[in-house]
């Protein structure tokens, strides 16, 4: 019996020896003996940014119309580990993406029925550990205005002349309703265009009217083709009066284009109204400016 207390006294030594040394005891597993693992110390990546901007010039950050190829590009950094050596997941609740890594591209949906908010998510993994065995994540959205610029403004364009040609509509505010002073870079034209509606009341009653479908052009801080009216899109709409004059009680009918400029306000991501100018060369064309 006295030759085993040494043995005995040898194996408590390497027991205390191990449970102070700082490093968890690593066991075969099974029941009653789990293996325990303590992973290496290790930061989170960061995503600094995601920038979403389209490639037209003058193009509002974080907008698209439909079809559209926007780049996206994510400003990420990690202390271990350099960002292009990151893994890198994107998806949105619309469109697809073509690319990989930190810069990517966005693509629109080709038909866009009415205007929307989309948002992008990255998802950005880093490998560590041994074998890089060892994995964290960390997520980041950015949003985007979704548009189909070109149905929007020619839709607004032809209500306002729709509403305008129709004489029993009285309410000049209500025909201006798509117009704002606060978000065209020239706000004297909403002024003028409705003394024009108002004046259009008092003197004349449009008795048939054609309004056409529009062609529109968007040119973000552009000018359009007539009188040079200031916007982000231009709306050409064909159209016809047939009006008698209250003042002569003469009947005449014009027909020419009405020129519509729009604008685009980022921060209600929407379209606007901003001047109308009616381009004729016919006699009766006058009373329509």
């Amino acid at each position: 019996m006295t030759r085993a207390w040494p043995a005995l006294a040898i194996g408590l030594a390497a027991i205390l020896v191990s449970a102070c040394s700082g490093h968890s005891p690593i066991g075969p597993g099974g029941p009653g003996n789990p293996v325990i693992v303590t992973p290496p110390p290790n930061a989170l990546p960061v995503v600094d940014s995601i920038t979403v901007q389209g490639t037209r010039a003058n193009e509002p950050a974080s907008f698209a119309d439909a079809g559209e190829r926007v780049p996206v590009t994510a400003r990420v950094h990690d202390e271990e580990t350099p960002s292009d050596q990151l893994q890198y997941a994107w998806t949105a609740t619309a469109g697809t993406f073509t690319g990989s890594g930190g810069s990517v591209t966005w693509v629109a949906p080709a038909s866009v029925p009415q205007a929307a908010d989309v948002t992008i998510t990255l998802s950005v993994t880093e490998k560590y550990g041994a074998g890089n065995a060892l994995e964290h994540s960390v997520t980041a959205t950015a949003h985007l205005s979704l548009h189909d610029s070109n149905r929007e403004v020619g839709d607004m364009a032809r209500q306002f002349l729709l509403d305008f040609s129709d004489s029993n509509i009285r309410d000049v505010p209500y025909i201006m309703r798509n117009f704002s002073k606060a978000r065209c870079p020239q706000p004297a034209e909403v002024d003028s265009e409705t003394s024009d509606v108002m004046e259009n009341r008092d003197k004349r009653r449009i008795v048939t009217f054609r309004v056409d479908a529009p062609a529109v052009a968007i040119n973000f801080n552009g000018v359009c083709p007539f009188r040079f009216k200031r916007g982000d899109a231009c709306a050409v709409v064909p159209v016809l009066w047939d009006a008698i004059e209250f003042s002569t009680n003469v009947r005449g009918t014009t027909k020419g284009n009405d020129i519509v400029a729009a604008a685009y306000a980022a921060a209600e991501s929407r379209w606007w109204l901003c001047a109308s100018d009616y381009q004729s060369s016919d006699a009766f064309a006058k009373y329509f400016k």
